[in-house]
């Protein structure tokens, strides 16, 4: 059987193979009313949950989303280290590190090179008994999963102190001294979209 390119196209158009999108204006407001979907705080709780309002705003950081031009960030975890060990860089207090929002404006300046830091005691030498910051490029693993890096197709990271492995482990908490818990040690995400919009 032989069809031409104007028969085929007569084929799919009469049995519906070319799919017509829906109206995004209809899809939009039937989406705001399905509590499936639209579960999302409004705007004014942002500020409830906002750490660094006032410090991390929208003045210094211009691609910075946020409600008011407060800023502040909502994407952290208060006594966990959720940050990875990849192309990790520390950053003490000699550094100018003397808050999580330092830490955090830290990572909002390295956008091409860090998406999660920390800020905890890392027990570190040369970090005089304060809390450090860490910057890194991927967040902790989950149990089941094992990276291992092509470094020779690699860019942009050292290699890992313990080879070259990233196993997955639960998800440390943040310590005074190594067993008691800093509540005060505090890890979070930034990440920037494809129109430089930076969210954290």
């Amino acid at each position: 059987m032989y069809f031409t390119v104007a028969t085929a196209i007569a084929v799919l158009a009469a049995t519906g193979a070319f799919a017509v999108p829906a109206d995004p204006s209809n899809r939009k407001d039937n989406d705001d009313k399905n509590p499936n979907l639209n579960i999302f705080p409004q705007p004014a709780n942002y500020e409830r949950w906002a750490i660094c309002k006032g410090q991390i705003t929208t003045r210094r950081f211009p691609n910075l989303q946020a409600p008011t031009s407060e800023g502040g960030c909502v994407r952290y975890y208060q006594g966990i280290d959720m940050t990875g060990i990849v192309t990790e860089l520390h950053l003490l207090a000699r550094d100018g590190i003397n808050s999580a929002c330092d830490c955090i404006a830290a990572c909002l300046n390295r956008p091409a090179t860090c998406t999660n830091w920390v800020f905890k005691h890392a027990f570190v030498d040369d970090d005089d008994g304060k809390r450090s910051c860490t910057l890194y490029s991927s967040p902790n693993l989950p149990t089941g999963v094992t990276l291992v890096y092509d470094t020779a197709r690699s860019s942009g990271f050292m290699p890992l102190p313990q080879g070259n492995k990233q196993a997955g482990a639960l998800v440390p908490l943040t310590t005074l001294d190594g067993t008691m818990p800093d509540k005060f040690g505090v890890s979070g995400f930034m990440v920037q979209d494809e129109n430089h919009h930076q969210y954290c």
